[in-house]
């Protein structure tokens, strides 16, 4: 019976049958490792473009960085730079002046002691700074007291013991402050104020190059 059924099946189109499906599922196979390697190759690909883009672009804030850090070296380089020449330029206006005090000092008693009228003739000098102009005098810097010119103190103290008691007004009495010891004050305090306006002159200088350099209005 089981020979006869097995005669009877067509043997041809079984084993074509059967071809065919070995056929298809090889194809299968085969395209599915194909796709699968060129999805594996494309993803890689897509991962080295990735890498790439992604190396550039930290190379380039690499750069920037490394930029902005030079910029802001020399800007701190020109900056001290800037400072220490501010400094020089000052030690050397003060020097300057300071020498030029140290003459006009020096130069004092040439024009306090005599004056010469239109004979060529020598008078000795009578000016009288009374009391009450050196108080205005002091008062005028803004110093109690006779510290600017201190020849005046023990006169200006024996003038307020006695002097009321005599109805003369203290302040009208002779001071004993020469003219060469308002001459030698004006011209400390003038050397004094001309190293503070030098100074001055030179901050004025530093910020505005630290202005210029940083590109600040």
């Amino acid at each position: 019976m089981w020979g006869n059924l097995l005669k009877r099946l067509p043997w041809g189109a079984v084993f074509g049958a059967l071809v065919i499906t070995g056929l298809l599922c090889w194809l299968w196979m085969k395209g599915y490792a194909s796709g699968r390697q060129d999805a594996e190759l494309e993803s890689q690909k897509s991962l080295a473009q990735l890498q790439s883009r992604f190396d550039a672009e930290r190379r380039l804030e690499a750069e920037r960085q490394t930029e902005a850090l030079r910029i802001a070296a020399e800007r701190y380089q020109a900056q001290v730079a800037a400072a220490h020449q501010a400094d020089r330029d000052f030690q050397t206006q003060k020097d300057t002046l300071e020498k030029q005090n140290a003459q006009l000092q020096q130069r004092i008693h040439e024009v306090t002691r005599n004056w010469m009228d239109e004979k060529g003739r020598r008078h000795p000098v009578k000016c009288v700074f009374t009391a009450g102009f050196v108080q205005q005098y002091n008062a005028a810097f803004g110093i109690a007291g006779d510290s600017p010119v201190s020849a005046a103190a023990d006169t200006r103290r024996t003038d307020n013991a006695t002097g009321t008691l005599q109805g003369i007004d203290p302040r009208l009495r002779n001071s004993d402050v020469s003219q060469a010891d308002i001459l030698a004050n004006i011209i400390d305090n003038a050397g004094q104020c001309r190293i503070w306006r030098a100074q001055l002159n030179g901050l004025l200088d530093y910020t505005d190059g630290l202005q210029t350099s940083t590109g600040e209005p």
